[in-house]
């Protein structure tokens, strides 16, 4: 699901230090590499550059357990966009998509809430989910280094102990980062085959828990767990 896309648009693997999986955009500003089994959900990290052999300029972080779709929304389209250097989608391009991650979720209900000081929440409608954007300036060159917090968090469960996320840094491709929310929100159920949800503490409610069949895709809400 995350691999193939990329292999199609040339993507080539190169090596990677701790025997981890590596593949390297043709025009070399774009890095993906992968902590954990290939193809799922592990730990994925893509990290541009503004030119090849340059210092990174933004970073996106998918933790353990992202559910793959996810990941592969933000890198399969990365990997279109890198073909004519965004251009088709940035506006006036034929593939530009008009809005934000936060007008996205904001048509799907996902309601605004005060997050931890100096950060704004969107709150998924059954809770189960937070969309994090930091306000304020600090250093682009910081936190594309990850000395200093990301821009925007999705946030899976419980946002003070979240079962996994995701973490993108200014500077990233927006068409991406609202390709990736697309996927985060999507209410429909996840195409793979689900797994027994673990207790948690939803964001704003009492403590849920709820078990997926494994005879069928898991609902939304259990796929983001």
């Amino acid at each position: 699901m995350i691999i193939r896309p990329l292999a199609a648009a040339g993507w080539f693997p190169t090596p990677a230090p701790g025997g981890g999986a590596r593949f390297t955009s043709p025009c070399r500003t774009a890095v993906l590499t992968c902590e954990g089994p290939g193809d799922g959900p592990g730990a994925w990290t893509v990290t541009g550059f503004a030119a090849p052999g340059a210092a990174p300029v933004w970073r996106a972080r998918f933790g353990l357990g992202t559910p793959a779709e996810i990941t592969a929304a933000f890198t399969a389209v990365l990997a279109a966009g890198l073909r004519t250097r965004h251009r088709d989608y940035l506006v006036g391009g034929p593939r530009h998509r008009p809005g934000t991650p936060a007008s996205v979720l904001a048509d799907r209900g996902w309601r605004p809430e005060p997050g931890p000081k100096g950060f704004h929440d969107q709150v998924a409608p059954d809770q189960t989910a937070v969309y994090r954007h930091r306000l304020g300036h600090q250093s682009h060159d910081a936190e594309a280094a990850g000395r200093t917090p990301p821009t925007w968090s999705m946030l899976a469960g419980d946002p003070t102990a979240p079962s996994w996320r995701a973490e993108f840094t200014i500077g990233v491709p927006f068409y991406a980062l609202v390709n990736a929310t697309l996927a985060f929100s999507d209410p429909a159920p996840g195409q793979r085959p689900s797994i027994r949800a673990r207790v948690r503490q939803a964001p704003n409610g009492p403590t849920a828990a709820s078990t997926a069949s494994v005879s069928r895709p898991a609902p939304a809400a259990a796929r983001r767990r």
